[in-house]
């Protein structure tokens, strides 16, 4: 792991003061689930504690099921958040238009909001990071595979829920990252097929980016609004095509027509 990342504890409480460290890290996003620790004498090293006092606070994370030890492979923060849907409900949501649209109608709420208190909130290493997540998907714009985009797409939009400094905020949001990252996929295929749409995309994406680095709250919330709705419009558009479709070549067959 590059860099110091802990501080040193000056409370008298050590190792209480090194689980509360801990905590705090986790609850602020700073340490994410999954992430492996230091080695215990780079930990004690950071943390300017014995080694005896960081074994203490890390079984009391142990015991918290904040943190999990793996024999001869390290200690672990403990995936804490998981999934808030089940690989069943992804599948029904993939199957099913009308509970996707419902999804992303539900990202709006939560999204815009989270823009608008990133606008508000965001430190200068928060916008730096927003900035450099819109600009990895400026570079590949070019690009006309959708694939290539959608998991730095999704990283932007999670980038902006960090910087809401909220930490339900961002659990909610890391905990339905899966639907996130297939709901980028699909909204990219859906919108490249249009003429222009990538572009129109990528253009959303600035005047979200643009806001939340100005600081300009209402601008932030109204701009990731008007992406998502834009998203959710251009599929619901491109489903009412579909069974248009389909509702004429069952039509068609009625009649004996059959289709090239």
């Amino acid at each position: 792991m590059a860099g110091k990342k802990f501080r040193k504890v000056e409370h008298t409480r050590v190792a209480q003061a090194v689980v509360e460290q801990f905590e705090q890290m986790i609850l602020h996003g700073t340490l994410r689930d999954g992430e492996k620790l230091p080695g215990e004498r780079e930990l004690s090293e950071q943390l300017e504690v014995s080694r005896q006092t960081l074994r203490e606070a890390l079984k009391a994370l142990e015991d918290l099921g904040l943190v999990e030890a793996k024999p001869g492979g390290g200690t672990y923060v403990a995936d804490i958040v998981g999934s808030a849907v089940s690989k069943p409900l992804i599948g029904l949501f993939a199957r099913h238009e009308e509970a996707y649209i419902d999804y992303m109608e539900f990202r709006v709420l939560l999204e815009s909001k989270a823009a608008g208190l990133a606008a508000e909130r965001a430190t200068e290493y928060d916008r730096q990071i927003i900035k450099s997540k819109f600009e990895a998907m400026a570079d590949i714009h070019d690009q006309d595979d959708p694939n290539v985009g959608a998991e730095m797409d999704a990283d932007f939009h999670h980038s902006i829920a960090e910087a809401t400094h909220n930490p339900m905020m961002i659990f909610s949001l890391r905990s339905i990252f899966e639907l996130i990252r297939q709901g980028v996929f699909y909204n990219r295929y859906v919108v490249y097929l249009e003429a222009g749409g990538k572009d129109r995309l990528l253009e959303q994406h600035r005047a979200i980016c643009d806001a939340i680095v100005a600081g300009n709250v209402a601008e932030a919330e109204t701009a990731m609004s008007d992406h998502l709705t834009f998203i959710i419009d251009f599929f619901s558009d491109a489903m009412r095509m579909r069974q248009r479709f389909e509702t004429a070549r069952l039509r068609a067959e009625t009649h004996g027509f059959k289709g090239n």
